[in-house]
């Protein structure tokens, strides 16, 4: 079943979706943080109503642990997807009955849409990027997520650019892709942090995909580690709409 969507940006990797009425959270980041640069999102904005919270991996700009108890408060009824092998981080903080362990490759049903678990290549550390994770545990740990909605919408988590990625989503009809642009290098590998694709790479994933609409984010975070969303409407070169969310307001994709 297809559902229109509605997104409001929270800043980072996060985002609140409306889709058909079902209101879904993705990676958000209120906690405060000594390297923080952008501010924290309204608790009513990224807490209330919430039917679903999809995780993509354990940094905690993406799983906020800290914030869940007061999304729990207020959205009592949440459920939680998560990747498999980081779902014991919730013990004690989210019943096991509300959550739902994923790898990728899977599909699951939320209330009757349809999302596609696929993967993302990141690190936890620089020791194992860039990688799906499972030179850890042998299991994927980084995912992303591709909604069968109305356009159908594609958060990439973080990821760097691989075949293997665009082979995953080629099938999936993806309109609008999210996607991480503030790229990596190695003076900021060599203080561990590890990076994504950049504004180009985004454009080249998002035209390889066949989507029409290119939406930036993780380029405004942390201090150190930030990036111009301008640089992926100068790549796209008009081949496909690049929107730059503003954060806490709601935009169309």
């Amino acid at each position: 079943m297809s559902a229109q969507l509605d997104i409001t940006w929270l800043g980072q990797a996060g985002f609140r979706i409306d889709a058909g009425g079902r209101q879904l959270l993705v990676d958000p980041w209120l906690s405060p943080h000594e390297l923080r640069a952008i501010p924290i999102p309204p608790l009513s904005l990224a807490a209330e109503g919430i039917d679903w919270l999809l995780v993509t991996h354990e940094h905690l700009d993406h799983l906020d642990l800290p914030f869940l108890p007061q999304l729990l408060e207020a959205s009592p009824g949440v459920r939680v997807v998560i990747p498999a092998p980081i779902a014991d981080q919730l013990e004690g903080v989210v019943p096991p009955d509300r959550i739902v362990v994923v790898a990728p490759g899977d599909v699951v049903d939320l209330d009757g849409m349809t999302v596609h678990v696929v993967p993302a290549f990141h690190g936890v550390t620089m020791e194992d990027a860039y990688g799906d994770g499972s030179a850890i545990d042998g299991r994927p740990r980084f995912v992303g997520y591709a909604l069968e909605s109305t356009p159908r919408l594609y958060h990439a988590g973080d990821t760097v650019l691989r075949e293997e990625l665009v082979a995953a989503l080629e099938a999936l009809g993806v309109d609008v892709a999210l996607l991480p642009i503030n790229g990596r290098d190695a003076e900021r590998e060599s203080r561990g942090i590890i990076g994504n694709m950049d504004a180009v790479e985004a454009v080249e994933l998002a035209l390889a995909v066949g989507a029409s609409t290119l939406v930036p984010y993780h380029w405004d975070g942390f201090v150190g580690n930030t990036a111009s969303p301008e640089e992926a409407v100068d790549a796209a070169r008009g081949r496909l709409r690049v929107v730059i969310p503003t954060q806490a307001s709601p935009f169309a994709p």
